[in-house]
């Protein structure tokens, strides 16, 4: 087993339901991703936004092997049957971070 092959392994681990994730529908694909809250926190401390939020923003970890899209800012995502914005996309060992706000209206 190689280096590459751990980290794969690792990856089935933390985005599995019985451990961090949770089921999700992402643009009519049904996915599991990875809320972190704390890490949504932690870039709204870092921008200075905490409490003066106006808009409802999420932080999720999900395989780029899962979507069959490539999640680009400012484009809109239906999760869930809610309409969000795509406000920061990272990817890091085949794992998207995606950002997302609301979309009110």
């Amino acid at each position: 087993m190689n280096f590459k092959d751990l980290i794969e392994d690792d990856l089935k681990t933390f985005v599995n339901p019985d451990e961090f994730g949770e089921p999700a529908i992402i643009e009519g694909e049904s996915v599991i991703v990875v809320p972190d809250a704390d890490k949504m926190k932690e870039r709204q401390l870092a921008k200075g936004l905490e409490g003066e939020l106006h808009n409802e923003e999420l932080l999720f970890y999900v395989e780029k092997s899962q979507l069959s899209f490539y999640p680009r800012p400012d484009n809109t995502a239906v999760i869930d049957g809610v309409k969000w914005r795509i406000t920061d996309v990272q990817e890091d060992a085949g794992l998207f971070t995606i950002t997302v706000e609301l979309i009110s209206g």
